[in-house]
């Protein structure tokens, strides 16, 4: 009667833990192949920003994408555009102003897989100068490579609603601003590369 009463114990437990929601495995991301910039245009030309310090983190409960969630953090005045004068302009007060507003955040809310198995459709918040506003993000992914999964976004906002309203006479800026990200995923079964920093 024991055995059989723990044997019955057993199997509840077991059906009880298969039963509770699984927390998403955390992905790694090589970042020195990942990027995350925008894409801004005026009268006379276009201006490109890179952010080079930032921290992605990416859960995926499964090995599908639809089911992942996505965060990324970055650190506002590590844009750079090429140019010293653009630079400086970007993170004033007229634009990042990332002395009251250092961190930029990204969080998916759901993701929805579309007809072609490369694409999905990702809804989201974004996080900028202290105000949220929802953004709709297209991922596409690319075929691995070296255990590596290339997953791009691409997504636009209106700069305005976001307390960017600055213009320059002759220089018209556009208020949609285009954001692009490419995030280098490390397959769960893929081992890591060895450190070989020497000691």
């Amino acid at each position: 009667m024991r055995i059989f009463g723990a044997c019955l114990l057993l199997l509840f437990t077991a059906v009880s833990v298969a039963g509770l929601p699984q927390e998403g495995q955390t992905r790694s991301i090589v970042k020195s192949d990942s990027r995350i910039e925008f894409h801004a245009t005026s009268t006379f030309g276009k201006t490109v920003g890179v952010f080079h310090s930032w921290d992605a983190d990416l859960k995926m409960p499964t090995d599908n994408f639809a089911d992942a969630s996505l965060v990324l953090e970055i650190d506002a005045a590590s844009v750079q555009t090429g140019s010293g004068l653009k630079d400086k302009e970007a993170k004033g007060k007229n634009f990042f102003s990332v002395k009251d507003y250092p961190k930029i955040r990204f969080v998916s809310k759901s993701v929805a897989p579309d007809a072609d198995p490369s694409k999905l459709h990702m809804n989201a918040e974004l996080t900028l100068r202290g105000i949220t506003k929802p953004v709709s993000v297209a991922i596409i992914l690319h075929p691995q490579e070296n255990g590596l999964q290339h997953m791009e976004g691409d997504f636009s906002f209106d700069r305005r609603d976001f307390g960017m309203t600055h213009n320059v006479l002759f220089d018209k800026i556009a208020n949609t601003v285009q954001v692009q990200f490419r995030l280098d995923v490390r397959n769960a079964s893929t081992p890591a590369p060895a450190d070989t920093t020497p000691r």
